[in-house]
């Protein structure tokens, strides 16, 4: 039976894309070309913060400040997980498109192995026509495919989400966190919390139409994702307690979903616990708590800009935040008049400010509790 123009000229465009796209040695495939196939999970990639990993104007501000203050080898080191092929490509020069793309889809599925150690971790690729994912006897016409272990496990996120710096202090400790956890006990990897299933089509209907299947939620939805912070962390009004004018509020705090702590990831992520009482006097009463990682520099100065985390004789001063399967309550005290009606409103908000100020912030408010606490009789 012979094929109707319109399926030849698919499959020629398949053969054009493996001759002339597909990754020879050392010459990785752009995710566009990819994408000429994969389009459904293309466009999820395309909404990750893994594509914009490089075209990020604050990431980009940060390799900039980073490279000028101690050289190129430092940049390298940026480079090594917003464009893990550089090491294969030696585009230190950042010219070509698949350099800017990031953590991409070469990145991900031509990686073989991740060696953690005290100085760091090392990621090892296979850039070829093979690439690799989690799905056993999975097939292609487009290229080889290959099943790989690694990628069913948690280690094959953590090259780029652990770091420890030339002088051994732990900046970026996801996951290990992740490994002290319950999650990690229990086989939950980093993959189960951001890589649901979604349905979406693996290949173009056009070339391969399998309907009903489900992929891996390639935005890989993270800390500035509001459906995950709701999973991650909860907050509860515990019964208030009057005494004379004094009014106490507790608040438990429960890392109920996270495998790690929270906030997790890059300094500069902070959670913020807010408490505000309205008393029917008309007068208003604020007080919170901030869960984050805080360093200094070697001048003892607090570190605030993104570029800062990578300097040397970097110190870490103190760590306030959820760690994984923790409950933490937490008490504040107001002075309200016990005739007075008190109308309390807790907020948790996520933040992010890797300029250490307003210009590129990133802030959710995630969660929001009321109660009335009525006169003391």
């Amino acid at each position: 039976m012979g094929l109707a123009p319109g399926w030849i000229a698919v499959l020629l465009l398949v053969a054009g894309t493996q001759g002339a796209g597909l990754s020879a040695p050392n010459r990785p495939t752009r995710s566009d070309v990819c994408g000429e196939c994969h389009r459904d999970i293309y466009r999820m990639w395309r909404a990750s913060a893994h594509a914009a990993a490089m075209e990020d104007p604050v990431f980009l501000e940060a390799y900039r400040e980073t490279t000028a203050r101690d050289g190129t080898s430092a940049g390298r080191v940026c480079l090594a997980c917003h464009s893990p092929l550089v090491d294969k490509t030696g585009d230190v020069q950042l010219d070509r498109k698949v350099t800017w793309e990031g953590v991409s889809c070469e990145v991900c599925h031509s990686l073989v192995g991740v060696e953690l150690s005290s100085s760091g971790a090392k990621l090892a690729f296979d850039v070829g026509a093979v690439k690799r994912g989690p799905i056993r006897d999975a097939t292609s016409t487009g290229h080889e495919v290959a099943y790989s272990e690694l990628h069913t496990t948690a280690l094959v996120c953590a090259g780029c989400h652990e770091y420890v710096n030339a002088e051994g202090t732990p900046i970026i400790t996801t996951y290990s966190e992740w490994k002290a956890s319950r999650a990690a006990k229990d086989g939950r990897t980093c993959q189960s919390c951001h890589m649901g299933r979604t349905r979406a089509h693996v290949v173009d209907p056009r070339i391969l139409r399998a309907p009903g299947v489900e992929v891996n939620l390639h935005e890989v939805p993270g800390g500035h994702s509001l459906e995950q912070l709701h999973k991650a962390l909860g907050a509860s009004i515990l019964d208030p307690t009057r005494s004379g004018d004094q009014l106490e509020i507790k608040i438990r705090l429960t890392n109920k979903g996270a495998g790690h702590a929270v906030p997790t990831g890059m300094p500069g992520r902070r959670v913020i616990l807010r408490v505000q009482v309205d008393t029917s006097a008309g007068k208003s009463l604020q007080d919170q708590r901030v869960y984050e990682k805080i360093f200094r520099g070697a001048d003892g100065a607090l570190i605030e800009r993104g570029s800062g985390f990578f300097a040397r004789s970097l110190r870490l001063e103190s760590d306030s935040r959820i760690r994984a399967d923790e409950q933490r309550i937490e008490s504040f005290l107001f002075t309200v008049p016990a005739a007075d009606t008190a109308h309390v409103e807790v907020k948790l908000h996520y933040e992010h400010t890797p300029t250490g100020g307003d210009e590129g912030r990133t802030r959710l408010t995630f969660l929001s509790e009321r109660r009335i606490v009525p006169p003391r009789s």
